[in-house]
């Protein structure tokens, strides 16, 4: 017994005590890091499907009036109208996407063709005076470039 008495086995217990609370420290640290990693990778599945929801509702109403993707100006005054609106909601979306995609990188594989795409069916409609002014500057310097090469 005298040896569990001993400073020897006191000063290992101490030590062997202050390695475990390191290690218990070190473990909680990894497991933070692990969940913060998780909860960012889950709320980037998450607005990604919400985004997607977005644009097919975008493209269903496309669907109902096939007018708002013409090219051309032939549009009667309540067309106009309509696809006025309908544009605005476009370029108002590609601006979500696009402050999105400089904050995520591998948004920009999926998300730049289809910018690139709804830009020239809906371009002549940014370029007028009073519609640019909707927009920041840097989102209208991004769709002028028109090169929408996705960063590695």
């Amino acid at each position: 017994m005298e040896i569990f008495l001993s400073d020897e086995y006191e000063t290992l217990w101490t030590a062997i005590s202050a390695i475990m609370s390191i290690l218990a420290t070190m473990m909680a640290i990894f497991a933070l890091i692990y969940s913060i990693r998780m909860y960012r990778k889950t709320m980037q599945i998450v607005h990604y499907g919400e985004i997607d929801k977005m644009y097919f509702e975008i493209l269903k109403e496309a669907l109902n009036k096939p007018f708002l993707l013409r090219q051309d100006r032939e549009r009667t005054l309540d067309e106009e109208i309509q696809y006025n609106t309908y544009a605005f909601i476009v370029w108002n979306f590609l601006e979500s996407i696009y402050d999105r995609c400089m904050l995520d990188h591998a948004l920009q594989r999926t998300w730049f063709p289809i910018i690139e795409a709804e830009r020239k069916i809906h371009l002549l409609w940014i370029q007028e005076d009073e519609n640019r002014a909707k927009f920041k500057a840097e989102f209208l310097s991004f769709i002028e470039k028109g090169t929408f090469e996705v960063a590695v």
